[in-house]
């Protein structure tokens, strides 16, 4: 049983990390800090990342919310995530491509891909069971942020638990949920980067 203060916390924990908020941070980071690109070209191929990762899906979830077709932004009904995931991924493959034409570090382009191909597999499987997108949106990321600045990332890998816990306490996933959305990020993440963007 929590207290109000404790799922207050665990509120802000969901909201803060929230896979499309990640999206935007991971970008920036390995844009900014981890290749040496002129500060217009870093600048350039952020504002394309954060684009098609962030704020195209952003506006049209926010698009289906208006217009009644969602509940929440938070997207809490399983069937509901199929409209939003299905727009998400072309998004996602449409910037893998204008990266990769671009001349985006490999370690972006890397990202952009993974964003797309794991939400590919997330909304197979969301047709029958519902995964944690928030443990995934969180795994995923920070394996990217493990390929770009090395093992220092590890530290931040307790944040997989807590937000997975955060999803549990305001019972939006069972542990089993979030668990299977960590697990997914984590090993379909850094298959892909040994594989084809190291």
């Amino acid at each position: 049983m929590t207290t109000r203060s404790s799922h207050k916390f665990f509120e802000v924990v969901s909201d803060v990390f929230h896979p499309i908020t990640n999206a935007g941070i991971a970008f920036f980071l390995l844009t900014m800090f981890a290749e040496r690109n002129g500060i217009v070209m870093k600048t350039v191929y952020f504002v394309i990342a954060l684009s098609f990762s962030m704020i195209i899906p952003f506006l049209y979830i926010f698009y289906l919310k208006k217009k009644g077709d969602l509940d929440t932004v938070d997207i809490t009904e399983r069937m509901q995530r199929l409209n939003p995931f299905a727009f998400s991924i072309l998004s996602y493959f449409i910037g893998f491509f204008v990266l990769r034409f671009s001349g985006a570090p490999l370690i972006v382009q890397g990202l952009m891909f993974c964003y797309g191909s794991n939400t590919l597999l997330v909304m197979l499987v969301t047709r029958w069971w519902k995964i944690s997108v928030h443990t995934t949106g969180i795994a995923g990321p920070l394996v990217a942020l493990t390929f770009g600045f090395g093992p220092v990332i590890y530290l931040f890998y307790p944040l997989i638990v807590l937000v997975g816990l955060s999803r549990v306490v305001l019972k939006r996933h069972t542990v089993k949920q979030v668990l299977v959305g960590g697990v997914m990020g984590l090993s379909l993440t850094a298959l892909q980067f040994a594989m084809f963007f190291s």
